[in-house]
């Protein structure tokens, strides 16, 4: 047994397993990542996970901890099947969903060493078919540079193999279908992450490699990596350790309900199939701490990593760079991205200067709240063990007068969300755009917020006030709804309330406050801006820029609605009440 794909081939002196079941690797040759003893972390972080687990905030999740060149824990929580009782563990593959962006990445810079590729020109040089519709003047081209970092004004999502789209289509029809779409914004203006723009990337690899993605893939980046329980499409090895996912789908009524996952083939592949294991993934970050080298191989030079690892938006310190979100966590740079897709959620975060990341693996839908706390969790013990880092003193809880939390709780709307605020037993909880939210108070205006998508958020009233009337969370401010103020919606929205799409991620439409809403991807009820009396311009959130538009047959009823150029087709009473 050896470390190769790690970035080394050292063979392994002990190969200790817990009692937890966890992978405790020590090299033959001490070094700084050996000395440093994590016992105390792993603790902590299995203590994080557990509670995590047992809380019913997550089914089953997986987990590794990496030190430059070695995995010093990995394990699993959980159950990877509930139904048959198969537990979560190291090698557990899970569905990573937009991790496979960093991938992508590599192998198109690959080819962008070896003078393949030209990160500059416009796409159109590698496949003249790849021109969506401009309706700016002359100005920046489309280009693989701005595809990674999230610049190109792409659209989200594709007519065909969009995220709504389980049909499985080919990569052919995926790329080809772009072509009637209009570009959301100029090129080069402003950030907005697109699925199908990293879909491309991939596309322009597989030509200029004259092979399949998948082959490319895993031929040039995983199989060098030792990735040998990952893959773009899944064999039968890896269906064999696949754990189940698990989904909360939107009700037309309100809340969620918990369904298995369908199986089935994302049509953007390059940017969210990537099927892995946390262990696999550690040994990818250690190929980035070793400067590009994996054992024998160096897969991608240190100077074109720096690259990727810096902001691509003029003068920013963070921000999307090639492939990979650039941030900081504790003052300390980090290199990272997050996945979901349906019924997984996960997280890579690196800190290439202290050599240290964090894969943390989930088998529930969009949980980045429980997924961020355990995340951050280890590293921060990682943090603690290896540089004596002592974290941050978190913020004291406080208790407010009922009569304080009773004047807060109330109805109030933002640029893109509803909120409701509520005070049962003496606590203060909200529901934000249909998603649960856990309150406690830090000061006498300030909340610390939790839930399914939150980890210690804040939530903010303004200062000062007797009667608050606004806070500010998610970035916007919401401002309370009196009923004195709201806004009588014209009669004929009420033929576009329902259900639109797939049975397992629809597309609900919704008044409130006299303000049209969209639930989409199981995740928030957005709300709708009017252009006319059949399109509605989506605000700040998955779709922000694109627009939503009802479609009418000749008899005047709403058939269906085309969402950011993906058609969605209205789905039957009686079949939505079956659900």
């Amino acid at each position: 047994m050896s470390l190769r794909g790690y970035g080394c081939d050292v063979p392994i002196a002990i190969a200790t397993l817990t009692a937890c079941g966890l992978l405790v690797a020590i090299f033959a040759h001490p070094t700084a990542a050996q000395q440093t003893d994590y016992s105390e972390a792993i603790a902590q972080v299995e203590e994080v996970a557990n509670r995590e687990v047992e809380a019913g905030h997550i089914t089953g999740v997986s987990i590794a901890l990496v030190d430059d060149q070695r995995i010093v824990h990995s394990g699993g929580f959980g159950m990877a099947h509930k139904e048959r009782g198969v537990t979560a563990g190291p090698e557990t593959v899970y569905r990573v969903g937009s991790i496979s962006k960093l991938f992508t990445a590599i192998g198109a810079m690959r080819l962008v060493e070896q003078r393949q590729l030209d990160l500059d020109a416009p796409i159109t040089d590698y496949d003249p078919a790849l021109a969506p519709v401009k309706p700016f003047d002359a100005g920046l081209p489309i280009t693989l540079r701005r595809l990674m970092s999230h610049r190109s004004g792409m659209f989200r999502e594709s007519p065909v193999g969009g995220y709504f789209d389980d049909s499985e289509p080919s990569p052919e029809a995926v790329v080809r279908s772009i072509q009637p779409c209009v570009l959301t914004y100029r090129p080069g203006d402003r950030t907005k992450y697109s699925n199908i723009g990293v879909s491309l990337v991939g596309h322009i690899t597989a030509r200029r490699a004259d092979q399949p993605f998948v082959d490319y893939q895993q031929r040039q980046v995983l199989a060098p990596l030792g990735m040998n329980r990952s893959a773009f499409l899944p064999d039968d090895t890896i269906r064999e350790h696949l754990a189940t996912g698990y989904l909360y789908v939107a009700q037309p009524e309100g809340g969620f309900r918990e369904i298995e996952s369908p199986r089935f083939e994302l049509g953007t592949i390059p940017a969210g199939n990537l099927y892995s294991t946390a262990e696999d993934l550690g040994r990818f970050v250690s190929m980035l701490f070793a400067d590009g080298r994996a054992g024998d191989t160096q897969m991608i030079r240190h100077a074109t990593l720096q690259e990727m690892f810096t902001p691509q938006q003029a003068d920013a310190d963070t921000g999307f760079g090639l492939g990979f979100l650039v941030g900081t966590f504790r003052g300390h740079k980090t290199v990272q991205h997050s996945g979901a897709v349906y019924g997984f959620t996960s997280s890579l975060v690196a800190l290439p200067e202290e050599k240290l990341a964090v894969i943390v693996l989930a088998n529930d839908d969009i949980t980045t709240g429980p997924v961020d706390r355990i995340s951050d969790a280890a590293l921060g013990a990682l943090l603690q063990a290896k540089l004596d880092e002592q974290p941050p003193v978190p913020p004291q809880t406080v208790e407010l007068p009922q009569q304080r939390l009773a004047a807060m709780a109330g109805q109030y709307e933002s640029e893109s969300y509803w909120a409701e605020l509520t005070l049962h037993n003496g606590q203060l909880s909200g529901i934000v755009s249909g998603q649960p939210l856990e309150l406690q108070a830090t000061s006498e205006n300030t909340f610390r917020a939790s839930g399914r998508l939150w980890d210690g958020s804040e939530l903010a009233f303004e200062r000062d006030a007797e009667q608050p009337d606004r806070f500010r969370f998610m970035d916007q401010i919401f401002r309370r709804v009196r009923q004195d103020q709201s806004m009588n919606p014209p009669e004929r929205w009420q033929q576009y309330v329902g259900s639109y799409g797939p049975d397992f991620i629809p597309l609900i439409v919704s008044i409130r406050h006299g303000h049209l809403y969209m639930m989409t991807e199981n995740l928030y009820d957005y709300r709708l801006r009017p252009v006319n009396t059949e399109v509605f311009a989506c605000p700040p959130g998955l779709y922000e820029g694109e627009e939503i538009v009802f479609q009418r047959n000749a008899g005047g009823e709403v058939y269906g609605v085309i969402l950011a150029n993906m058609p969605l087709a209205r789905r039957p009473a009686a079949e939505r009440d079956a659900d």
